[in-house]
């Protein structure tokens, strides 16, 4: 049965909230916390939109066939995993989710065994759930659908939109940390090079360059966390594993988060 383009942005919106859903318990579950695992900052995950919709449109004249079913099931999520977690390396320079310590994986974009539990969900909202949510588009009255889906759509922009803004500012932010580091390494190693004196004038000027580097590392510090970024925030919970461009400047912000957390928590107590 081919769908019209009203119920294929539906079931984006639906099964985008749903792999939410699916998201966050499937975290708590493994890490005992409640985290929001969206990309976005809402209760949404696109990349389940998307790839339910792909689902839908291609597997619709197969989905009576359990094997083909899952065979392709398999392949498309996969092929949309890969694909998403590239681009997304490419546009933000950084890698959101890594398999590369699971057997079997492809790039650290995608493992057998994720393909493999795709191709089991793809069987079983296709045959189970999706003629419940089809039903359900089906009941809304049109009128009433369309004010609901596009509130939801013109929230999925907006939301984007604050969710790339946040990336864009922790990556300027991670980039000068990075920046700064890599310059004062770079101006004690050359300082050491030219000195050619005694070791004591060498410690001396050195330990000078040290207190120089803590007092402009502490300056970017107090600029980097008095602005703060919630969206960067939220993703780095999101994502323990991302590793972007800059990893290690990564780890210096997250010590920072984590001594301003400590020092907060003192002084509240």
């Amino acid at each position: 049965m081919a769908h019209s383009l009203y119920e294929m942005l539906c079931f984006f919106v639906i099964y985008s909230v749903l792999g939410w859903c699916l998201e966050v318990c499937f975290c708590t579950i493994n890490t005992g916390q409640l985290v929001n695992r969206g990309f976005l900052n809402g209760p949404v995950c696109p990349i389940y939109g998307f790839g339910m919709v792909i689902v839908i449109a291609v597997l619709s004249p197969v989905s009576g066939n359990v094997l083909a079913l899952f065979f392709w099931g398999a392949l498309l999520t996969s092929a949309l995993e890969l694909a998403a977690g590239w681009v997304l390396k490419k546009l933000f320079h950084t890698s959101w989710w890594d398999y590369s310590d699971v057997p079997f994986n492809l790039g650290g974009y995608i493992c057998l065994k994720f393909s493999l539990a795709w191709g089991v969900a793809v069987v079983a909202v296709m045959r189970l759930l999706h003629p419940l949510v089809a039903g359900l588009v089906v009941a809304v009255p049109r009128t009433l659908g369309s004010i609901l889906l596009c509130a939801a759509l013109a929230a999925f922009v907006c939301d984007a939109a604050v969710t790339v803004s946040g990336i864009l500012k922790l990556n300027r932010d991670l980039g000068r940390i990075a920046q700064i580091a890599q310059l004062l390494h770079a101006g004690s190693d050359k300082l050491a090079e030219g000195l050619g004196g005694t070791a004591l004038a060498v410690d001396s000027r050195l330990d000078e360059t040290k207190l120089d580097a803590a007092a402009r590392i502490d300056i970017a510090r107090a600029e980097i966390m008095d602005r703060r970024n919630l969206v960067a925030d939220r993703l780095i919970k999101a994502f323990p594993g991302m590793r972007p461009a800059e990893y290690e400047a990564m780890e210096q912000l997250k010590r920072w988060q984590a001594e301003k957390r400590a020092g907060s928590t003192k002084k509240s107590s």
